[in-house]
């Protein structure tokens, strides 16, 4: 079972919410907003296009993942 974190943010005057330390890591949010007004946030962290490639090429994706457990574990 996951831990659950629960805080209360209060928006600016412009309707601003600070995520602060919640946010690190993260680049941008995809918010999805239900009928009954709750709102979902799904964190997404972008990657340089430079290094899209790797994650299209699932052989050298897995490759890259098999020598980094390799590594830990040594």
């Amino acid at each position: 079972m996951h831990k659950m974190e629960e805080t209360i943010l209060r928006p600016d005057s412009k309707g601003r919410l600070n995520l602060g330390e919640l946010a690190k890591g993260v680049s941008s949010y995809r918010v999805r907003k239900e009928e009954n007004g709750k709102l979902t946030l799904t964190p997404f962290v972008e990657i340089p296009f430079s290094e899209k490639w790797i994650f299209e090429n699932q052989d050298i994706l897995e490759k890259i993942k098999s020598q980094l457990a390799q590594d830990s574990a040594e």
